[in-house]
């Protein structure tokens, strides 16, 4: 995973190098097994606190840089059951079709362009891992707010680290998650640090409500 980590990785690079990863005998998921990655549960079990079964069974879910479909495998097992998935990586994306996890398959960045999504159309919007370096830029939080209905929820999980060795957070994506809270744009419902996000490394999650 520290291969494309690096400073200065551009995002079609991160991209290639996922579809690479995914296509070579699935070896993304087996060097990201529970024990040594657990971001994926803690994404969605964020997601899942305080919601009834109906009201989980219902939910429409957007997984934001799905990857394989690991965060929705363990949101499946919560109670969740429509999802749709976006992901830069076509890979990775043939990987979660295998497995029928999503009615729906986006092959794109997310960033403040907006996608081909009505706006308000999601309950539930996760993002297990998204950041890093090359990774969502800070501009993508307008879009995933644009997507969500009010009274939806949006959880962010992904290495606390990258908040001051990553240029494009340090001192930015909080500050922004801070003004669009001020603006009215969503209400913060859960900051905290945990650790075993990978190996040793601490993990951060963000959960918030939209207005």
């Amino acid at each position: 995973i520290s291969t494309v980590m690096h400073e200065g990785i551009k995002p079609v690079e991160v991209a290639n190098f996922y579809d690479k990863w995914a296509r070579e005998d699935n070896e993304y998921e087996q060097e990201l097994p529970e024990d040594v990655y657990n971001a994926p549960i803690i994404t969605a079990a964020a997601a899942a606190e305080g919601l009834t079964d109906t009201q989980k069974s219902s939910a429409r879910v957007f997984d934001v840089a799905a990857g394989t479909g690991m965060c929705a495998v363990e949101l499946r097992k919560l109670g969740f059951q429509h999802f749709d998935a976006l992901d830069p990586s076509e890979g990775m994306l043939e990987q979660a079709k295998a497995k029928g996890l999503y009615d729906r398959y986006i092959c794109d960045f997310i960033t403040d362009k907006e996608l081909d999504i009505k706006p308000d159309t999601y309950d539930v919007l996760t993002v297990s891992a998204g950041f890093g370096e090359g990774h969502i830029p800070c501009c993508a939080l307008h879009e995933m707010i644009r997507v969500v209905k009010p009274g939806g929820r949006i959880v962010i999980v992904t290495r606390a680290q990258h908040l001051e060795t990553v240029a494009e957070y340090k001192d930015k994506l909080e500050p922004l998650m801070d003004s669009l809270e001020a603006q009215g744009k969503w209400k913060k419902l859960e900051r905290r640090i945990f650790p075993g996000f990978f190996l040793d490394k601490e993990g951060i999650c963000w959960k918030y409500e939209v207005c």
